[in-house]
Formats: C-alpha cells, structure tokens, sequence
C-alpha cells in the first residue's frame, strides 16, 4: 500500500497554497515578499501532502545562535549577517492544516528538516514557539526539542497578538 503523506518542493504554482496553508493555521502574518523569496533557489522548503492534497508546509534557514533574533521580524529576514557562518538550521513557518494533525504529517516535515540540517553539516534545529501555542510546543518536546527556560519577552509584539512572548527550542541532531 502506498504512503498517503507525501512532500514536495516548492514552486510558483503553489506559492499561494503555502501562503493559505500558513495563513489558516498560524497566528503571525509573513510579509508578501517573505513569500516570493521562498522561491529563491537558497531557501529550504516543502508542502506535506496527505493523499495528494496539500496540507502543510515547513520553511527553513540557516543561521548562527550568535545572531540575536529577538523578534519575529528579525527571525524572518532574508538575510542576516553572512559573515557569522551558520551552526543551526531555523525553522521559519512550520504549519499543518487542523483537520490533517496527528496523521504523520509534521514528523514526515521534522524528518525532511533533519535531514536537511545534516546536509548543511549543522548540529541543531531551532525554533520561536508562541508561549500560547501549548499544541505545537507539546509536538516538539515529544519529537525531542528541548524548550530554554527562559521566555523571550515581546517576540511577537509588533504582530498585535495578546500575549507576544515566546519559547526558544532547540533540537541536537
């Protein structure tokens, strides 16, 4: 029996798919031009597919802790200082469609961006997690992230949501 879940790259086609998969399932706003860079051949992407429909979408840089990526807006830069060179792989928008959770999808993605943090000889995946947003921070912790303790004040804030605090997590792969 084939596998119903499925990935695929990004192209023009679907460029507005990604977008609605993000815009229906994550409470932050990417810029429109955050979504034509996507299309840039540097940046790591992919759409989850559950029985050919498109459900969900990762998208990923690599950075270097050393930068200070104290806000959503500076965590969605196209480019931050290249001359830091990158130990981790950052994980930019990570969305599932609501009906299609707990079917795989999300570890088939986390697979993908492993295997992509290894291709770029990175050791860690990192993330800004909404501190609200107990769903996907229980998902990581039971995929191995491990949460800091402290909480970043205001990461959110120009996004306009109630609570703008976040969770930095990490991964060792």
């Amino acid at each position: 029996m084939r596998d119903p879940i499925s990935l695929d790259d990004l192209t023009s086609n679907n460029l507005g798919t990604f977008k609605k998969i993000n815009t229906s399932s994550l409470p932050v706003k990417y810029p429109e031009s955050w979504y034509k860079d996507s299309l840039n051949k540097d940046q790591i992407i992919s759409l989850g597919y559950y029985r050919e429909l498109p459900v969900a979408g990762i998208k990923l840089k690599t950075i270097s802790t050393q930068h200070n990526i104290n806000c959503f807006e500076t965590g969605i830069q196209q480019q931050l200082n290249s001359k830091i060179l990158p130990n981790a792989v950052y994980i930019e928008s990570f969305a599932v469609l609501k009906p299609y959770r707990h079917l795989g999808i999300g570890s088939k993605l986390l697979d993908f961006a492993i295997e992509k943090t290894k291709q770029h000889f990175v050791h860690e995946i990192t993330a800004h997690v909404h501190v609200d947003n107990h769903e996907a921070l229980d998902w990581y912790l039971k995929h191995g992230f491990q949460k800091d303790e402290n909480v970043l004040k205001d990461y959110f804030k120009q996004q306009g949501l109630p609570n703008p605090d976040a969770y930095i997590i990490r991964m060792k792969v």
